[in-house]
């Protein structure tokens, strides 16, 4: 157990969640795989945003030299008399009962949009800040009010724009923690998704720490910050968070009571959009989060939002009431057109950037964390085990396989020293696991036939001695895979006929001996790949997205799990991509394919079990794939006008099974053909339902009738032996 938990240390420091959410937020951390255009456009996109800063900075720079010369006078005086902020999007007060007519602001939020329920009010005249100045203008008057929240209900906002990285923003709530709760609580947010994996902004507190997070996926493609101290419990709080929309950690602000809290950046790392559209959230809401935490006990008075990140001078101003000490940063956030104008100038060129690296593929990757997260030995397996100084384990190989590892002078052990030890010549293990897949591959069988096992509970290999040679040889030649594969194709024991006499195989039936060729069923994919090959329906095209084939029956996604979306089936060419790109589900894997052996992939196998059963001669007979190749291939054989029967047969026959059929194959053929040919004649209505099979065009210019009777005789041909063996 200590060998297995140090051995599994190497990955405990990976920046994941270990969730996954939506195919738009790949798992995190990950990287981008731009094209030449791509990384072009990404170029530019850098190129503007250091010009827009520039820009700006010398437009700052100008204010401040004005500002000193008193230059602006008049916006001072304007600025100190006024008693309602600029860019100022939302206000709630929550000094009046809840009003179903304001639904359309504000409402409580819960998973059923029937329900609702009146958000209890409590007394909050110890609050001692301003009272803040109605949106609509309106004057409140009588005791102050707050809204006091369960952690299960709270306050949906409407129409409200997403935040994400380029789009500043500000936060301002007025709000008591009357309990101190050590779990992560949500205070406010603007997020979509569940559980799963939430995305957006979110300003959470955690053990009296409050943190502010920007991220598509937490925690490995992220920005986030933590205030270093807890703030005081049970007391009114005016709070302001602010983002200045420059994709920097930095850039996220908290101030409690005028002042500004010192923080400690938890993420800085940031990839495409923060706001990705998922079909749950979308809203700026308050107290509350769907399937979460949230601000149970807590008491909120007022909210305020801004489509800018407010300046000291007006956080002030909401703190005390108090007319705006105007300074040089409040003018060019706000009254300098010169500035304003740069710093919306900034604000595109970051959008640009975000949509340039939107277009790119992402896959994920490993990557090492900042700090060591410890490991220990887990009692049970249980995640949640009890750990000590005891059960603390440290990176390390097992000391019975393998040499020891070898580490730089003041290195520390990590998942490149671990690849490096276990591509060590010296290592017993890794050359061997690899010639003997690939061996398999070839034979059928391995060496060693428990390839998943290659300890004490496996089988012995049937020849050592060449396991050994096979290991050597190919580490020593650069751990070459195509060598390996030329030099056994070319070997005389590969290169052995198949057939072999019933002593031969009464006496090796297994073949260990490797007294004769390999002979086994292809795989599930090889068989589908030959049928559209042979049939030349084939798409050979390399690369691109996933591709969804026939599918039988109803919508079994929907079937397996109500919430999957609707199976969508490509259409054209797409139809007949090789088998390599055909989209997976793993609740509900292609039936076809499940026929003829190939794994769930709900749990990693090492190597597939050959069964020979009549599902799969049905599969063969009846899915529309394989009856619509049947049909494709008829068509060729039959536009060869100037053959006879027997010699289209043959060419089906060799295009299937790679050889000419024998007298007794040729005339049983034959004598299906005729066969089908008067069944079809009798019955035209079956031979045209057969032939309209699949989505690929029909011969117009071939007899229905005669087109169904040879695509019937190449579905047998198809479910012979001699067609989906490997000799």
């Amino acid at each position: 157990m200590r060998d297995y938990y140090s051995m599994s240390a190497f990955f405990n420091s990976i920046d994941e969640n270990g969730l996954y959410d939506r195919t738009a937020k790949v798992p995190s951390p990950t990287l981008l795989l731009p094209t030449t255009e791509q990384a072009a456009a990404i170029e530019k996109a850098q190129a503007d945003i250091a010009n827009a800063e520039a820009k700006l900075h010398s437009a700052v720079e100008r204010v401040e030299e004005k500002f000193s010369a008193g230059d602006y006078a008049h916006a001072i005086t304007e600025a100190r008399s006024q008693k309602l902020l600029s860019g100022q999007l939302l206000m709630l007060d929550f000094d009046k009962p809840f009003d179903k007519k304001n639904k359309e602001t504000y409402h409580p939020s819960t998973s059923d949009r029937n329900w609702t329920k009146e958000l209890p009010l409590v007394d909050a005249a110890d609050n001692p800040f301003p009272r803040p100045e109605p949106f609509e203008g309106a004057i409140i008057e009588g005791p102050r009010k707050a809204m006091s929240l369960d952690g299960e209900v709270g306050v949906t906002t409407k129409k409200i724009t997403s935040f994400d990285r380029w789009i500043p923003f500000s936060v301002v709530i007025n709000f008591r923690e009357t309990k101190r709760i050590a779990d992560r609580s949500v205070i406010a947010h603007h997020t979509r998704g569940t559980d799963a994996g939430y995305n957006g902004w979110d300003l959470t507190i955690v053990d009296g720490h409050l943190e502010s997070r920007m991220y598509r996926v937490w925690p490995g493609n992220a920005m986030g910050v933590r205030t270093v101290d807890a703030i005081p419990e049970n007391q009114w709080h005016l709070l302001v968070a602010t983002w200045d929309g420059m994709s920097k950690a930095t850039g996220l602000k908290l101030f409690l009571n005028g002042k500004e809290l010192a923080t400690s950046v938890l993420r800085d790392n940031k990839l495409k959009s923060a706001n990705v559209k998922v079909d749950h959230g979308g809203e700026f809401v308050v107290g509350q989060r769907f399937r979460d935490r949230g601000l149970a006990g807590g008491q909120i008075a007022d909210v305020r939002l801004f489509s800018r990140a407010i300046t000291d001078a007006e956080i002030q101003f909401l703190t005390s009431g108090r007319p705006i000490e105007v300074d040089a940063q409040y003018i060019a956030a706000v009254v300098d057109e010169d500035a304003v104008q740069a710093m919306k100038e900034l604000l595109a060129a970051q959008e640009a950037f975000v949509a340039a690296e939107e277009s790119m593929n992402e896959v994920p990757v490993m990557e090492e964390t900042e700090t060591v997260r410890p490991a220990h030995l887990l009692a049970r397996g249980a995640y949640d085990a009890e750990t000590s100084d005891e059960t603390l384990v440290s990176r390390a190989t097992p000391s019975h396989i393998g040499p020891p590892m070898a580490l730089q002078d003041g290195r520390q052990a990590d998942r490149v020293s671990l690849a490096q030890w276990t591509v060590d010549r010296n290592h017993p293990l890794t050359g061997r696991v690899i010639v003997n897949r690939l061996w398999a591959n070839f034979f059928g069988a391995g060496l060693v036939r428990t390839p998943e096992n290659f300890g004490l509970q496996g089988e012995l290999p049937s020849h050592p001695e060449l396991l050994d040679y096979l290991a050597v040889d190919f580490v020593d030649n650069g751990w070459d895979i195509k060598r390996f594969c030329k030099n056994v194709v070319l070997s005389a024991t590969y290169r052995q006929d198949s057939v072999a006499s019933k002593e031969a195989i009464d006496k090796d039936p297994e073949n260990r001996l490797l007294g004769r060729g390999p002979a086994y069923r292809l795989g599930a994919e090889q068989i589908r790949d030959l049928m559209l090959a042979a049939s030349g329906l084939m798409n050979p095209l390399v690369g691109g997205p996933p591709v969804s084939p026939y599918q039988p029956g109803a919508d079994l996604w929907k079937e397996s799990n109500t919430m999957s979306p609707a199976y969508q089936q490509s259409v054209g060419r797409s139809l007949y991509r090789r088998s390599l790109y055909s989209v997976w589900k793993r609740t509900a894997p292609l039936p076809n394919m499940m026929a003829f052996d190939t794994s769930s992939r709900e749990v990693c196998t090492i190597a597939r079990s050959r069964t020979n059963t009549p599902l799969q001669a049905l599969v063969l007979l009846n899915d529309v794939q394989f009856v619509e190749a049947a049909r494709h291939l008829a068509q060729q054989v039959l536009s060869q006008r100037d053959k006879d029967d027997q010699q289209k047969i043959q060419r089906a026959f060799v295009r299937l099974a790679g050889r000419l059929p024998d007298e007794l194959e040729t005339s049983t053929l034959l004598e299906l053909l005729a066969e089908e040919r008067t069944h079809y004649a009798e019955h035209p209505d079956e031979a045209a339902a057969l032939i309209k099979l699949g989505d690929s065009a029909i011969d117009e210019s071939i007899e229905a009738v005669q087109l169904a009777a040879m695509t019937t005789t190449i579905q047998a041909i198809m479910n012979l032996d001699a067609t989906f063996t490997k000799r």
